[in-house]
């Protein structure tokens, strides 16, 4: 009996060694991927992250709220982002610097307001009287709203190209005092929600792939939506790209395959993206 005894404790010291070992190893290859970066993409690498943990048990995925594209890859240059998303393509000074990018989709440019507004059919020149104060109110009377984004913001950028009319009403509601602004995509879509009457600029990303609810107005004749997106009738879109060290983690290696995977695919199809 005894010897059984032995036999037995050295066997329950093995498999707690083994157990320990097993342990160890896990953490050892389980990482965090961190993400941050433009707001556009926030709600999208979320849904992406959370189903890459499902299939990938031994990493987790972080993302940051919006740090602006500037904020996320100066955050990956100084290593405390694994992945910058961000609204342009990279600089040959990012490139000498050591970093690499990838597009991962195109989202549709958009205008919406909050949910009790009826859509307005949109044209460069309503643009422009709306950011001129020409159209004020909506017509049911309910005082328009405009919320501004920050003059360096990519909405800002993007809007000042649509016309050199816009370019001009752009900078002339950032002159008027009282505005709305926000600084960031998630703070515009608070915004638009709960201000009566509100009006911003957005991506599809963020409206599909955070179930905002806001109305969503058409421009030249084409309501922006994953079909028309798809289709490329609708007029204003925006590219989006994942910014990397050229030799990844192996966990954001892994993360960056899941997101051009046909799995990954289907989730930016769904969340208001084009892919290539």
């Amino acid at each position: 009996m005894q010897r059984i005894s032995g036999c037995r404790r050295r066997w329950c010291t093995a498999l707690l060694l083994f157990c320990l070992a097993v342990i160890a190893s896990a953490h050892a290859t389980a990482a965090t991927v961190s993400i941050g970066g433009t707001g556009a993409a926030v709600g999208t690498m979320r849904l992406l992250g959370k189903a890459f943990e499902q299939v990938q048990s031994q990493h987790a995925v972080r993302v940051f709220d919006s740090l602006g594209t500037t904020g996320g890859v100066m955050a990956l240059r100084s290593g405390r982002l694994d992945i910058a998303v961000t609204s342009r393509n990279i600089t040959s000074a990012e490139e000498e610097g050591g970093l690499v990018a990838r597009k991962y989709g195109t989202t549709a440019f958009i205008f919406v307001s909050h949910p009790d507004t009826a859509p307005l059919p949109l044209t460069p020149e309503r643009i422009a009287e709306i950011f001129t104060d020409q159209f004020a109110a909506w017509p049911d009377g309910e005082p328009l709203r405009l919320v501004l984004r920050p003059l360096s913001d990519a909405d800002t950028r993007q809007l000042g190209r649509i016309s050199p009319e816009v370019e001009h009403a752009v900078a002339a509601a950032h002159a008027r005092e009282g505005m709305i602004m926000a600084v960031t995509d998630i703070e515009s879509a608070d915004q638009v929600e709960t201000t009566p009457g509100a009006f911003a600029t957005s991506t599809l990303a963020v409206i599909l792939s955070e179930g905002r609810h806001v109305t969503v107005h058409p421009m030249n004749g084409t309501l922006p939506s994953r079909d028309s997106l798809a289709k490329g009738s609708y007029p204003l879109v925006r590219d989006l790209y994942m910014f990397t060290p050229r030799q990844p983690s192996d966990a954001a290696r892994r993360f960056l395959q899941f997101v051009f995977s046909p799995q990954g695919g289907e989730i930016l199809r769904a969340t208001g993206h084009k892919i290539d």
